[in-house]
């Protein structure tokens, strides 16, 4: 999670939190810097779906996740997901998702509901 993204982050939602901007402030409240927005890590289940399962043809329905470790800015995550069930009536999957620190830890943890989109044909 770097200083960028959170940055960035922070720019377009508005939330400038000092927990998120100011090293010294988040220190002063036990953390070992700057911490990540919870959201920012939804950001990265919405990267996860629409780059990398399923693709193109994937439409986030929604994202519930706890946050359950901070992430310190600096800090290296992973998120991944696992398919925890598949609707065919309703063209849809719910993946679990974990995300997990650079020594192996969650961080945060919650289901993705995801659908999918197919091609209208053009109509001449």
């Amino acid at each position: 999670m770097d200083l960028d993204a959170i940055d960035a982050f922070a720019a377009v939602t508005g939330d400038r939190s000092p927990l998120h901007l100011d090293a010294a402030f988040a220190t002063s409240r036990g953390f070992a810097g700057r911490v990540a927005h919870g959201a920012l890590l939804v950001g990265y289940v919405s990267q996860l779906v629409g780059m990398v399962l399923p693709g193109r043809n994937a439409l986030l329905l929604g994202v519930n996740m706890s946050f359950v470790a901070p992430v310190i800015a600096g800090t290296r995550v992973t998120v991944a997901g696992v398919v925890d069930q598949v609707s065919d009536a309703v063209r849809s999957v719910v993946l679990k998702i974990e995300a997990r620190d650079e020594g192996g830890a969650v961080v945060a943890r919650g289901k993705a509901t995801i659908g999918f989109t197919q091609e209208v044909a053009a109509h001449g």
